[in-house]
């Protein structure tokens, strides 16, 4: 039916001409230029170069026989160990000032693209360091990261990944509950090796970038945390010098934070200070000053009872004799989270929608501390009593405990050893033969 016999039939029923009229508008605006604002093309064209995958594109991991798993940990082994940065040529040698933005990479590749180019608009990200931590080695991602040509940037892999470990811990043992068969058994470990690498990963990799980089010894920079499905604004290092000028006037601020749900009308030059908790720990960033205090409290991390990193170093502030440990925090987020979307490509093109009409960049930036008169609002977060579980494993604790996981792992699956090496001092008694059989039948431990 052709658009004069739709008009005809309108009028004949008494519809006015300029509802008509405004029919026809509506259904041109549609056709021709709605699309264009909603499935535009958000990249820009220099940029192009790291979007390859679509929205229906899933990693599937494969599945390795033993001598591949074998190979595979030489050669994370050895990256690890080279620990290379590229592009120094282009931007010159990492200092002890330099900024360090990480990032922890599962298989997320779509994702993770998106944030490669939200990363690649932000001003001055020439003069950080850029790492990607990866608990998945697949040529795919590693192409995609050697594309970067914007900055300096180094890859790290998390050597006690389910891809290297698929059989046993701290993968998913079959003596666990959760294992891989599917079966359910009486006298098992309640863990899921699946849920617990995400947290084991992120101790590792603050320890990895904190202690073990050629300029660790003397780094006095800062550390920005982000996840695969982060999606960071142009000003993020723009927000930060900024936020460290806030140090200066407001003392005894331990954490930056630049991630928090979005909401509407929030103003892009403000901060607040409130303690930490989160979910603020998205787009978390500190020193390692902070850092040398969190591993001194590391046993509250490791041994708290609850697969999420964010709550567990919520366990470690509470102990800290300097309470609350608190956080300016931008209140516009600049890191923002793409798992909300169904894909990185519908996460870009909304929040593009979204800044449409804002003022990123802002000149005069002013930090708030509310206070009612009962005292500062949110002056100290009230801690959930005990964790949400899924981390009682003495295996997972005994394995975070250790600073680089490298005397944990030969004895993690040997019942018969005595007690485990450790180079922790503090729980150099917390594990024996005993208590690892804690899940063993009756029968079984005589």
């Amino acid at each position: 039916m052709n658009l004069k016999a739709l008009i005809y039939r309108a009028r004949i029923r008494g519809v006015p001409v300029y509802c008509c009229f405004l029919c026809v508008l509506y259904l041109f605006y549609k056709q021709f230029f709605y699309p264009r604002l909603q499935h535009a093309d958000c990249v820009p064209k220099h940029l192009h170069q790291y979007v390859e995958y679509n929205e229906k594109f899933i990693l599937v991991p494969r599945e390795l026989q033993s001598a591949e798993i074998s190979e595979l940990a030489s050669t994370i082994a050895a990256l690890n160990y080279e620990r290379t940065v590229f592009q120094t040529h282009k931007y010159g040698t990492v200092t002890s000032k330099t900024t360090i933005l990480v990032v922890q990479v599962h298989r997320d590749l779509e994702r993770l693209q998106y944030l490669i180019v939200s990363l690649a608009q932000v001003r001055e990200i020439e003069s950080v360091l850029l790492v990607f931590s990866h608990s998945y080695y697949d040529d795919r991602i590693n192409k995609l990261v050697s594309k970067i040509t914007f900055c300096r940037f180094m890859q790290i892999f998390y050597p006690y990944s389910l891809q290297l470990y698929p059989n046993k811990f701290p993968g998913i043992d079959p003596d666990d509950c959760a294992s891989a068969t599917g079966r359910r058994k009486t006298f098992c470990s309640s863990r899921d090796g699946r849920l617990t690498e995400h947290k084991h990963h992120w101790w590792w990799k603050a320890s990895f970038i904190f202690n073990n980089l050629d300029w660790s010894a003397t780094f006095k920079g800062t550390v920005i945390f982000l996840q695969e499905d982060d999606y960071v604004l142009p000003d993020l290092l723009h927000m930060l010098r900024y936020m460290r000028r806030s140090h200066a006037y407001l003392p005894g601020l331990h954490l930056l934070s630049f991630g928090r749900p979005h909401a509407k009308g929030l103003d892009f030059d403000l901060l607040s200070v409130s303690s930490w908790h989160p979910p603020f720990d998205k787009g978390l960033a500190f020193n390692k000053s902070l850092w040398q205090k969190i591993a001194a409290a590391s046993v509250y991390y490791c041994l708290y009872d609850d697969l999420s990193w964010g709550y567990s170093l919520l366990n470690v502030f509470r102990k800290f004799k300097e309470r609350p440990v608190d956080m300016v925090a931008t209140l516009m987020p600049r890191v923002l989270s793409t798992s909300v979307f169904p894909s990185g490509r519908a996460a870009m093109q909304q929040i593009a929608l979204w800044l449409v009409g804002t003022s990123m960049f802002p000149v005069n930036v002013k930090a708030v501390i509310l206070y009612s008169s009962n005292g500062r609002v949110n002056a100290e977060v009230k801690h959930p009593p005990r964790g949400n579980g899924g981390w009682s494993d003495l295996r997972d604790h005994l394995l975070c405990l250790d600073p680089l996981m490298s005397t944990t792992i030969g004895n993690a699956n040997d019942i018969t050893a005595t007690t485990f090496s450790l180079t922790t001092n503090i729980v150099a008694h917390y594990i024996t033969v005993g208590q690892h059989k804690m899940n063993k039948s009756d029968a079984d431990l005589t």
